[in-house]
């Protein structure tokens, strides 16, 4: 039997770790602030502002590490905690949050992607520089992951990694249970991680279609998107929704439709990359009001969709995080350093090799 006061120990050590995570912010803050305001008073070859440019940039990268880095964190010592690992203390417990990482690189990503998206002049040439940025690191981590565990795996903890059919499924980004739906077929992801994968890749097919009909627009229009996706799958998903509208349609149409939301699963996490695209526009425009309370609501309305206690804290956390990289960014100068901006830059691949290889 589990000692309750053990469990309560172990509460506290997770909402002290928060709330020193915090401290550790406002530490580097001030530290940040001391360190530009030196670094701008020294400075005489370029202009303050183009300081601050780059220095946005590279947080932008130290962000990408940090959102890995949990996720990291969540995969190596909660996820799994019990069934294929234990520690001499219950880590679940204390890394739980960390699974939200993933939500903050999609804001991450949609900040990222659209600013991509201006930078083309057609959608094949869009395609181009993301097959070159995705496929390459997939081909390398996927195979290098299926020979590590063919190899090393001797107790069998991962199964599906080490199954040919599941590395080359794999190569396409596809989802394994969509696949095997139409087929019926027995894929699985080669590593839990590639889960996320395709949700990037519908968003990327979503986002660029709309740039392309309309670019001026493509804000409104993905809005609207995000929102209707969003709303739409927390209907079927929810007991209650399938309850209603069960009532009103055929079990058949019902099925039909939520395979389909299934499959292009971006509704559920259309909301995160929708604020990326709005925080974009708040990087352009940080004296504007408009996008500011736009950024704020949709932060708030997607926070209060998957609320509890600790989603809650980590949401406002980040979200004092990326109000910060808008108008503060010498506070995040940290997260500016060369070492931690080149991790972010290679975050994808350190995703790609997350559950398997660690055990």
């Amino acid at each position: 039997m589990i000692n309750v006061g053990i469990l309560k120990y172990f509460s506290k050590i997770f909402y002290n770790f928060l709330y020193v995570t915090f401290g550790l912010f406002i530490i580097f803050a001030f530290w940040g602030v001391f360190c530009n305001e030196n670094k701008l008073k020294n400075e005489n070859k370029c202009p303050a502002m183009e300081i601050i440019m780059k220095n946005r940039i590279s947080i932008l990268d130290g962000l990408r590490f940090v959102s890995i880095l949990l996720v990291m964190l969540f995969h190596y010592y909660s996820r799994f905690y019990g069934e294929k690992y234990t520690y001499s203390i219950d880590t679940s417990s204390v890394f739980h949050f960390g699974y939200l990482g993933v939500q903050l690189f999609f804001i991450i990503s949609g900040f990222v992607i659209t600013m991509t998206l201006m930078n083309c002049d057609r959608l094949i040439t869009f395609f181009k520089k993301r097959f070159i940025r995705l496929v390459p690191g997939m081909l390398v981590c996927a195979t290098l992951t299926f020979l590590i565990v063919l190899i090393f795996d001797t107790e069998n903890l991962f199964p599906d990694s080490g199954r040919l059919g599941n590395l080359l499924l794999s190569y396409t980004f596809l989802k394994p249970g969509s696949i095997n739906e139409i087929f019926g077929s027995d894929f699985r992801y080669i590593d839990g991680a590639y889960w996320s994968l395709w949700v990037e890749i519908t968003f990327y097919i979503v986002v660029s279609i709309l740039y392309f009909i309309n670019k001026k627009k493509l804000l409104r229009n993905y809005f609207v998107f995000a929102m209707g996706a969003a709303i739409t799958h927390y209907i079927f998903a929810s007991s209650i929704g399938k309850s209603v509208l069960l009532s009103i349609i055929p079990e058949s149409i019902y099925n039909m439709i939520y395979r389909v939301i299934d499959f292009f699963n971006l509704a559920e996490m259309a909301l995160w990359f929708l604020l990326g695209m709005i925080l974009l526009k708040l990087y352009n425009n940080k004296n504007s009001k408009k996008y500011f309370i736009l950024f704020t609501a949709v932060f708030l309305f997607q926070t209060l969709l998957i609320f509890n206690l600790t989603t809650f804290i980590f949401c406002i956390f980040s979200y004092i995080i990326l109000i910060t990289f808008i108008y503060k960014p010498e506070w995040l100068s940290l997260l500016s350093k060369p070492l931690i901006a080149k991790l972010g830059l290679v975050s994808y691949c350190c995703y790609l090799h997350r559950d398997p290889i660690k055990n």
